[in-house]
């Protein structure tokens, strides 16, 4: 099929939005579906690069963004010496323009309203709902058998029955969805009018019907008529008599007995067809069953027998009714299609899609189908990598020269060089703030004991010490090495097996999670004082030691010592009622019960995340016999930077649940979001899991403040293992 000369029903895409370039997809003409056509024509995906014509050089970009995602491709009454679609100059698989061919502007026009027309399946007083689902500037409703329209999307009005006409419908696969039912009437050009022929010479036109016969009678009287003797005064034109053939004794005997029926010939008689009350409905439901339905059917051979054929689909349904009405045989049944070979994965897939399903199943149905989406993709990415992998890496390796390689292996050595004088210059200036604390805690202790004051006014103006009330505890982060999150899982879970604790990696995650998200954190144990001790042996093994501190008085003045640009972060453990965050640090606030720390005027204008820890048992402290890498503040914010869920699915998934509580307000808000998206990511049971421990740490402590009932909250919590044993207990 030739494309030029012809209209064509196409799609137009904005494949790259900060250059503004366009493509278009043929994918239907009046002839038919022409997407294979157009990937044979047009290889790499059958689409044609958009560019600009001289005359519209600055209304392009706006008018193709105008045409809404479809248009046509007006490529009638267009010479062939114009050539409107040319060779791509700028085709470049490799950078991302995969468009051999490019197609002028002025060819793409928006959709006309005649050629086509989509055919939507519904009632006419639904007009103005189909009328937001259509995509061409007319369109039709079909309900049942009957056609209504055509239908205006702009301006859509009740529609009354269609007229004739003529037309072919055509189902099409759009990228959009699965299928639209697309109409195409051609629109007829009209021709001057011969002039009459005198009437002796008058010819029956071509196409039209000679009724010789009697209109009045059906098929089989007009074949009762035609069986007549012939006329003994019919003119034979002298004709021989046949010889008489001679009959033996059996036929004598046994006459045989006179035919009766059709006879078994092809009489060329032509009976009188009723014409259609409306041409275009039959047609548009002959080939709607046919669409649905029916198979394309093959050109029947001459001669072929024809036979009526049983619809296996119709005898199967009609006696599965029968059998569906008999409870004993229910069970039989089900079980019989059940074992079929595929009918679990025919069925399974259309259960699942129930109208009870809760808010987190539609969520995480509706992400199964994109990860299955993606999973796809990357097998066949995968499989395009594998194949081209061996042949491309020949290609580098004998197109690379030599001088490259020498340029590349010196440059190598000189990166290893660097890596490893950056290692020596941390050790160096971690040695050096260790020598820096010693030297302030000497200077504390001075401006502590009983020297005269003259000395402490000497320190300060020589600006060794910053004059304070209290006394300070120093906190100093020292430089650190970025690890992965997995890795940064794993040494939280040797750091809780050194101490004694079983931890699992969901409870590692959370944890993590917590400290790079929020300024301030509640821990709530029966048993303090192991949960002081746990924090301090999980800082040891992070290598947070030097940056981590434990307030016991209010004497004790937090100081946060100048940090590198890689630097760990700096945790504080208090169990003082002072809310307020720490500047540059994560604030743990340790408490007996959860109810003691959410019931202040702090809590309930900030709602900071509380986690309940399970009673510990004497928890060892461990001691720096080996020293570990310390891992740097950045390994958390990375933890945090990952993206599991977007917004809207935690919307569909909490929104139950926040209703609740009281409002949370902007910053507990947003590090809510930030959390749950994270442990999507990292956590075993991915959104399910992390949107349990948001409840754990946020909802069910603000319900001490709430003055809703534990019974409103427990069936939102079903599907919530965490949260439902907490609210239980």
């Amino acid at each position: 099929m030739n494309l030029e000369q012809e209209l064509v029903f196409a799609l137009i895409e904005e494949d790259n939005v900060q250059r503004a370039y366009f493509r278009v997809r043929p994918l239907l003409t009046v002839h038919g579906d022409v997407q294979e056509e157009a990937a044979r024509l047009w290889p790499d995906g059958g689409c044609l690069r958009v560019v600009p014509d001289r005359n519209e050089q600055h209304t392009f970009k706006e008018r193709m963004r105008s045409l809404g995602g479809w248009c046509v491709m007006d490529l009638l009454g267009i010479p062939a010496d114009a050539n409107k679609i040319r060779t791509n100059k700028n085709y470049r698989p490799d950078r991302g323009e995969i468009n051999q061919y490019v197609l002028y502007s002025d060819t793409v026009r928006a959709l006309p309203e005649h050629t086509f027309y989509e055919v939507l399946e519904g009632t006419p007083e639904d007009y103005a709902a189909l009328a937001e689902r259509a995509v061409t500037p007319l369109f039709y409703i079909r309900q049942e058998e009957t056609l209504f329209g055509p239908v205006r999307r702009s301006e859509p009005k009740n529609p009354e029955p269609a007229a004739a006409a003529e037309g072919i419908l055509y189902p099409l696969t759009c990228p959009d969805q699965p299928q639209r039912m697309l109409l195409c009437i051609e629109e007829k050009q009209t021709e001057p009018k011969p002039s009459p022929a005198p009437a002796e010479d008058e010819a029956l036109p071509i196409g039209k019907t000679l009724n010789i016969l009697d209109q009045n009678k059906n098929f089989e009287e007009t074949l009762q008529g035609l069986d007549q003797p012939l006329s003994s005064n019919a003119n034979l034109l002298r004709q021989p008599q046949p010889r008489p053939i001679p009959v033996t004794r059996a036929e004598r005997d046994n006459p045989a007995q006179p035919l009766t029926g059709t006879p078994l010939i092809r009489a060329q008689v032509r009976t009188s067809v009723p014409q259609p009350k409306n041409k275009l409905q039959e047609v548009v439901a002959s080939q709607w069953r046919v669409a649905r339905n029916e198979p394309p059917a093959e050109p029947l051979p001459a001669g072929a027998r024809l036979r009526q054929v049983e619809n296996p689909v119709e005898n199967a349904c009609t006696a599965m009714r029968a059998a569906w009405q008999m409870p004993e045989a229910q069970n039989q049944l089900a079980d019989f299609l059940l074992s079929l070979d595929g009918m679990r994965a025919k069925i399974e897939p259309k259960l699942a899609a129930s109208a009870g399903d809760s808010a987190l199943q539609r969520v995480l149905q509706s992400r199964l189908q994109d990860l299955e989406a993606e999973r796809l993709s990357a097998l066949l990415q995968l499989d395009r990598a594998k194949g081209d992998l061996e042949s491309f890496r020949r290609e580098v390796i004998n197109a690379l020269p030599e001088k490259l390689r020498q340029e590349n292996a010196r440059y190598d050595e000189s990166l290893a060089a660097h890596e490893a004088s950056i290692a020596q210059a941390k050790k160096e200036l971690n040695e050096l703030l260790a020598q820096r604390d010693e030297l302030l805690r000497r200077v504390d202790e001075l401006r502590q004991s009983a020297l005269p004051a003259a000395l402490a006014k000497a320190l300060a103006d020589a600006q060794m010490a910053a004059p304070m009330t209290g006394t300070p505890l120093r906190m100093t982060c020292v430089s650190g090495v970025q690890l992965t999150p997995e890795a940064l899982i794993a040494r939280w879970c040797d750091a809780c097996r050194a101490s004694g604790i079983a931890a699992a990696r969901n409870e590692a995650v959370a944890l993590l999670a917590l400290l790079a998200i929020c300024p301030r954190i509640g821990l709530a144990a029966a048993t303090p004082a192991a949960a002081a001790t746990f924090m301090r042996n999980t800082a040891l093994r992070m290598g947070w030691l030097s940056g981590f501190a434990q307030q016991v008085s209010q004497e004790q003045r937090p100081l946060i010592s100048p940090a590198p640009a890689d630097a760990t972060p700096a945790l504080l453990l208090t169990a003082l009622p002072a809310f307020a965050p720490l500047e540059h640090a994560t604030k743990v606030l340790l408490a007996h019960s959860a109810a003691s720390m959410v019931r202040n005027v702090a809590y309930e204008t900030c709602s900071w995340p509380v986690y309940c820890m399970n009673a510990l048992p004497f928890v060892p402290e461990l001691h720096d016999d080996a020293p570990a890498e310390p891992v740097s503040a950045a390994s958390l914010r990375a933890l945090a930077d990952c993206q599991g869920a977007s917004d809207e699915e935690i919307d569909q998934a909490l929104q139950g649940v926040l209703a609740q509580i009281a409002p949370l307000n902007g910053a507990s808000a947003r590090e809510l979001y930030r959390f749950v998206s994270a442990c999507a990511a990292l956590m075993e049971g991915g959104l399910p899991a992390a949107c349990d421990w948001a409840i754990l740490l946020w909802v069910l402590p603000a319900m001490e403040r709430s003055a809703r009932t534990v019974a409103a909250m427990r069936p939102l919590l079903e599907e919530y293992p965490l949260s439902l044993a907490r609210l239980q207990a």
